[in-house]
């Protein structure tokens, strides 16, 4: 058990890129990370390599499961001030080629876990007049631009953060 007096963040769809990227600015920055995501091996990884985070394997869009992780989070490390949901689904081609089950998929990891999230964790952010909670830029997302490629680094992935800065999130006023 970590002790309880950094703030706690939550960040979910930790992986070997930008969600772990996250939790180590996070950590670095005075927090203690609630790290999600399905791949408990990969996770535990994280856990040894990171200082102040923890680990909790989590599939996002089942709302059993999220109960539960928030109640082992808030046992465990305290009452989460921020909320990264870096979990996300994609699929590539047209509209005539992508199979609407993945889009529907897509859509529960994307959008409705976040609106899972964002219900279980707001209430205790406005109590407390202050919270964060962002949904990462999606880094999958085609650009107008020829110059660039179709897959984009997110804002989040530590080769665009110059090394004295903290990641940028969006703050949702409270009141």
């Amino acid at each position: 058990m970590l002790a309880m007096t950094r703030p706690v963040a939550v960040v979910t769809g930790v992986g070997p890129g930008t969600g772990s990227a996250i939790a180590r600015r996070l950590t670095a920055g005075g927090y203690d990370v609630a790290m999600l995501a399905r791949n408990r091996e990969r996770l535990a990884s994280f856990e040894a390599a990171i200082a102040h985070a923890k680990a909790y394997p989590c599939d996002v869009t089942d709302e059993a499961q999220l109960d539960a992780m928030l109640a082992a989070v808030r046992s465990d490390l305290g009452i989460p001030s921020v909320l990264v949901h870096n979990a996300v689904g994609g699929a590539f081609g047209s509209f005539l080629e992508i199979d609407p089950r993945v889009l529907a998929a897509n859509f529960q990891v994307n959008t409705m876990a976040l609106l899972y999230l964002a219900r279980r964790l707001a209430p205790a952010m406005v109590e407390s007049g202050s919270g964060t909670a962002t949904p990462r830029r999606c880094a999958g997302a085609p650009t107008s631009r020829a110059s660039r490629p179709p897959r984009q680094r997110s804002e989040f992935s530590p080769r665009r953060w110059p090394a004295n800065s903290a990641p940028r999130v969006c703050t949702l006023p409270m009141s």
